[in-house]
């Protein structure tokens, strides 16, 4: 916080941490993504070019304590969302409107609910998460963190589909699953409207292959289309008075997740 403060004599807090979370994200995907690389690189240096050196110099400095704090959370014992928490701590939400992040501990509880023993993601597999206003990516952390309580390695055991419209958010979400190795897909895009800007892969998600994992994945399990005012066919006998049968169906999936999910296929 203090190197942000520094260099925000000039520029503001808002703008520097902006700049910190955009340039380390830039630096990241161009060393896995050579697909982006070129548009990528033009838009680092056109953010590098406003600094003087001694500022600039610090930006490195931010990623290393970044990178520092979020190693130092794991060897403790608990990951933490540290760019949520020090964007509430410099009061960057307030400054855009009465934007608030869901605080890590409330995250963390909800996941842990969710993930359990792990005992179903070990039959699965792995899971996908679908985070749709995934923020500075608490939530996704949050279940990550859960799956090593459960005694599962996250970075096989789960891949996050992120997207939010805030390109600061993307960043941030970016940023940390890169530095944790998350496997995921970040885009900048609304998950209303369907719109896309951008889309980015940590380096677990490209070094993983998760694309073709993924890719596995729905072709063996496809996520069912959902039609509305359709006539439901009737039930056969046989499975209507199997109770382990209907213990197993799957629930409806929204048409709001299905076309969610879809903004993640290339």
């Amino acid at each position: 916080m203090k190197l942000i403060q520094t260099t925000a004599h000039r520029w503001g807090q808002h703008e520097v941490f902006s700049d910190f979370v955009e340039l380390a994200a830039l630096s990241i995907s161009n060393a896995v993504d050579r697909r982006q690389a070129e548009p990528r690189e033009a838009r680092y240096l056109e953010i590098a070019k406003k600094y003087p050196k001694p500022d600039f110099e610090r930006f490195p400095q931010m990623l290393g304590h970044l990178t520092l704090a979020l190693e130092a959370c794991g060897i403790v014992g608990e990951l933490d969302d540290v760019l949520g928490r020090v964007y509430m701590q410099l009061e960057l939400g307030n400054e855009r409107g009465g934007q608030f992040f869901t605080p890590y501990h409330v995250s963390r509880m909800m996941a842990m609910l969710l993930i359990g023993d792990g005992v179903q993601v070990r039959e699965k597999g792995f899971i996908d998460v679908l985070e749709p206003a995934c923020g500075a990516g608490g939530m996704v952390i949050a279940m990550a963190d859960a799956l090593r309580q459960a005694g599962l390695n996250y970075q096989n055991a789960m891949h996050a589909s992120c997207i939010d419209i805030d390109a600061r958010c993307v960043h941030m979400t970016y940023l940390q699953a890169s530095l944790l190795h998350i496997p995921a897909t970040v885009l900048h895009g609304n998950s209303l409207s369907g719109e896309v800007w951008s889309r980015w892969y940590t380096p677990a998600h490209v070094l993983g292959g998760w694309r073709a994992r993924l890719h596995v994945r729905r072709l063996r399990e496809p996520v069912p289309v959902v039609v509305e005012d359709a006539p439901a066919p009737a039930p056969a006998p046989a499975l209507a008075t199997d109770p382990a049968r209907q213990a197993r169906r799957r629930p409806p999936v929204s048409p709001s997740v299905v076309q969610q999910l879809s903004l993640f296929e290339e």
